[in-house]
């Protein structure tokens, strides 16, 4: 056994508290502007860890929309903290997000969606097709 390794369950406990500062205040000590590699940590250990019980599923879902939104892709680069096609970070987020059935977009992507289907008029103003 390692002299270096700590005690069984503190790692998942120091997560479950960074989960719950991300979920009620929005930010913690490791954050750096709207990305945090430690909500990030801390999402992967209690996703991973074992079943997350129903009354904390709320707190992880609103960390893994605060990942989604910082990994984001912003262009042909992939996301802006790790510059990767396949941010791995957001496919977590976004796989926890689907498992708890919500359709989540970050705000600068939900702004481009349309509010409402278009009409025939309108498809046919759009397109230039009478």
């Amino acid at each position: 056994m390692n002299g270096h390794e700590s005690a069984p369950g503190l790692a998942a406990d120091w997560a479950w508290a960074t989960i719950t500062n991300h979920a009620e205040s929005g930010h913690c000590g490791g954050c750096r502007g709207t990305w945090c590699p430690t909500a990030e940590w801390a999402l992967w250990v209690v996703i991973t860890d074992r079943i997350v019980p129903a009354d904390r599923r709320t707190l992880v879902t609103v960390v893994a929309r605060q990942v989604m939104t910082a990994h984001w892709p912003r262009g042909v680069d992939g996301c802006r903290p790790c510059g990767l096609p396949d941010c791995g970070r957001m496919a977590l987020a976004a796989t926890w997000l689907e498992v708890v059935r919500d359709d989540y977009l970050p705000p600068s992507v939900d702004a481009l969606r349309p509010t409402m289907a278009p009409t025939d008029e309108d498809l046919r103003r759009i397109t230039g097709m009478d």
